[in-house]
């Protein structure tokens, strides 16, 4: 649904940037992240809030980490028409007795009784009574994703929140991006967007995100400075980066750390794959040195590339179980390579860089 946010921050407050969370999911997820102070205290219009909600936590995931709950004022317009009733009655001295009642709403029916008496009495009530609701639609947002079959190609929609989005497809690289529903459009013949139905939040886990800057930090000419959270819990506060090249970094997306954002300059942040490789470990360790043990057992490695410390490992695909090792040496891979590795792995599932080497 449709909500318009609006946040008033003292003068001089470090608040922000802001996640957007809802009270439908207990605040688990946010629907919406990296939304800027000065948007909020102008008045953000989101088209992405999930129906049901009541409340929503707007959480600082900048320096400042408070949060503050908003009621949503809910809104309806009925309009009731109603007819007036009428009713006629007519006597005179007659031998005979006719009467005839009939009523109308929205079906109609007549009786007819007749009995010896000296008046004639006719009684007639009409009665119409309609309801007309009328309720607001909004579009919908909508997962899409736009291949080419030769060269290169644009893509241009409107974003769930109203801004402008634009993005480019090649061969080897397909895009994949949230719009309002029918506004995905491109000019060029060889494109085809994709209709992926419903556009909606991510579970919490591990993920490719892409900052994507489009205004510079004021007294850094040419740069932005972004903040975001590892895949093994470390923040990173104020990593810069170029705002002609941007930057793709594995992050944790979802929960009560710091999400993905920008600390100085703008941008747009695009949200891709799970960040995650199938591979193997061993099921025990070694006190020194695991490259002779077997890898038996499926894992999955946080990260993209070849391991490395600081990799976090699963049990799952989903990410939400760690493979929780004793602090001594495991023999691991992933799926895609051929080197292994003889790491030491803790109880939190995290790759350490002590002692971590590739096996002969």
């Amino acid at each position: 649904m449709t909500t318009l946010i609006t946040l008033v921050i003292p003068p001089g407050g470090d608040a922000g940037p802001f996640n957007l969370y809802s009270n439908t999911d207990g605040y688990t997820t946010p629907f919406a992240i990296g939304i800027s102070a000065a948007a909020l205290t102008a008045g953000y219009t989101s088209t992405v809030v999930p129906n049901g909600t009541t409340i929503i936590r707007v959480v600082s995931a900048g320096v400042c980490t408070n949060y503050i709950d908003i009621t949503i004022n809910l809104v309806t317009t009925t309009t009731t028409t109603s007819s007036s009733s009428t009713t006629t009655t007519t006597t005179t001295a007659e031998p005979t007795t006719t009467t005839t009642s009939s009523s109308t709403s929205t079906s109609t029916s007549t009786s007819t009784s007749t009995s010896t008496s000296t008046s004639t009495s006719t009684s007639t009530t009409t009665s119409t009574s309609s309801s007309t609701t009328t309720t607001t639609t909004t579009l919908a947002c909508i997962a899409y994703s736009a291949t080419i079959s030769t060269g290169i190609g644009n893509v241009s929609w409107t974003e769930c929140n109203g801004d402008p989005g634009f993005g480019e497809v090649t061969v080897t690289e397909p895009l994949s991006f949230c719009a309002l529903d029918g506004t995905a459009t491109s000019s060029t013949p060889d494109i085809t967007i994709t209709d992926n139905g419903s556009c909606t939040s991510p579970p919490e886990g591990c993920y490719s995100v892409t900052f994507n800057p489009d205004s510079e930090c004021p007294g850094d000419p040419g740069h932005v400075t972004i903040s975001y959270t590892q895949c093994n819990g470390d923040q990173v506060i104020g990593e810069v980066i170029n705002t002609g090249a941007g930057a793709t970094r594995c992050a944790l997306v979802g929960g009560a750390g710091l999400q993905p954002a920008y600390v100085c300059g703008t941008g747009t942040i695009s949200l891709g794959a799970p960040c995650i490789q199938l591979g193997l470990i061993s099921p025990v360790s070694d006190l020194a040195y695991a490259c002779p043990l077997g890898m038996l057992t499926t894992c999955w490695i946080s990260g993209t590339g070849e391991p490395n410390a600081g990799d976090v490992v699963y049990t799952d695909a989903a990410m939400t179980t760690v493979f929780s090792g004793d602090g001594d040496f495991y023999h691991l891979t992933i799926q895609s390579s051929t080197i292994t590795y003889s790491a030491r792995v803790d109880a939190a599932g995290i790759i350490q860089s002590a002692g971590f080497s590739i096996c002969p």
